[in-house]
């Protein structure tokens, strides 16, 4: 994606490819002007900043969905951070492994570039979700569950201001739906684009989200994530094919 940003006489011009995390330090990954790649430490979040502000001010859209929730625009970098180098890196690695092990008839409607770049992005959202509804370590109310549902419309709408395939768009902004179009945002035309995308965006992201301890509860392990993923399949909301190379994944690289 390509960030433009112009602050007095200083021009931010840059391509973010994505995060990576060594050891307890998360990177940006950059191209620069050249072509280079390089890195540039997580906790320069003044660039995030700037990118996520100008995405706004690209699309009129998005302030009007955040007024319509009441919810003053504030962009939270250190989200960003965290949703980099940890849940959206990982979930990557699970959409990528799962995507690798379901049938070649399944993979033919979806390259694993665009599942990469999907679920490296899923979650961009959230930087304009008040962290006090994020962080909040109790059951979130009627209203705050509503706002924190649109984090995902919020993405498709910072990112289509982006040079982002309209599939990756799509992934994003349906990454919490399900096989029986019962999560959001709501189906209007009763087509799902990239269905398989969908489901392996959204079942790698539950189950690296059920991995990870958060506010309101601990963090559960290997089995423990699948028994709740089986219970979806069991209800029609997961692909068996999925859930079936999502176990074998897990089974290899995350015994833990």
């Amino acid at each position: 994606m390509l960030f433009t940003h112009t602050p007095k006489q200083k021009r931010f011009n840059a391509e973010l490819l994505g995060a990576v995390q060594v050891s307890s330090n998360t990177f940006f990954v950059y191209k620069n002007n050249e072509g280079g790649v390089e890195l540039k430490s997580g906790h320069e979040e003044k660039a995030q900043k700037l990118a996520v502000q100008h995405m706004m001010s690209l699309n009129p859209r998005i302030k009007r969905l955040l007024s319509k929730c009441r919810i003053k625009p504030a962009i939270d970098t250190k989200t960003l951070k965290e949703l980099a180098g940890g849940h959206m890196n990982e979930t990557c690695n699970v959409a990528v492994g799962i995507y690798s092990l379901i049938p070649q008839s399944l993979r033919r409607g979806i390259s694993l570039d665009i599942i990469k770049e999907a679920s490296m992005l899923h979650d961009l959202g959230k930087v304009l979700i008040p962290s006090k509804i994020l962080n909040k370590p109790a059951k979130l109310s009627p209203r705050e569950r509503r706002i924190m549902n649109i984090h995902s419309t919020l993405g498709y709408e910072l990112l289509k201001t982006q040079n982002i395939k309209e599939e990756t768009l799509d992934l994003v902004k349906y990454h919490h739906q399900n096989l029986k179009g019962s999560g959001y945002p709501i189906i209007l035309d009763n087509h799902l684009p990239s269905d398989i995308g969908v489901q392996i965006i959204s079942t790698a992201d539950k189950y690296s989200a059920l991995r990870e301890a958060r506010v309101y509860r601990r963090r559960l392990s290997r089995i423990e994530s699948l028994l709740i993923l089986y219970k979806e399949v069991l209800e029609g909301k997961i692909h068996k094919e999925i859930y079936k190379a999502l176990m074998i994944y897990a089974a290899k690289f995350d015994r833990a």
